[in-house]
């Protein structure tokens, strides 16, 4: 693809566009060469790789966590410093715990049936 389409791609995924509705955005905008879906996705892709800013994914998730109003609690090895765990949690549903501190529920089923 070239640098208007590519162009076009990382505008409409910053958006929020998924890539069939940006495939249908190029193939309406440019005649011609059509584009094909696997290049939009390797372009998203590297579009995501470049917000990491060369942290690592849990350095990533931490920045997304913190810069969304989210409470996040991580616990590191002791050995390699690697993390082990990590608690997160809406900002709204951490003010309601701190008001009802004697009621916490957690949900970890969520898609399971999905994924086995």
């Amino acid at each position: 693809m070239n640098s208007d389409r590519l162009d076009m791609v990382e505008s409409l995924h910053r958006t929020g566009v998924n890539p069939q509705q940006i495939e249908a955005a190029l193939r309406k905008k440019f005649s011609g060469v059509q584009p094909v879906i696997k290049d939009i996705y390797n372009h998203t892709a590297k579009i995501r790789k470049d917000g990491q800013l060369g942290d690592t994914p849990m350095k990533a998730l931490e920045n997304f966590l913190a810069s969304n109003s989210f409470k996040f609690y991580t616990r590191e090895s002791d050995t390699d410093n690697k993390t082990e765990e990590i608690f997160f949690c809406h900002n709204k549903s951490h003010k309601m715990w701190r008001a009802f501190p004697e009621v916490l529920m957690i949900d970890t089923k969520y898609n399971t049936n999905m994924y086995d």
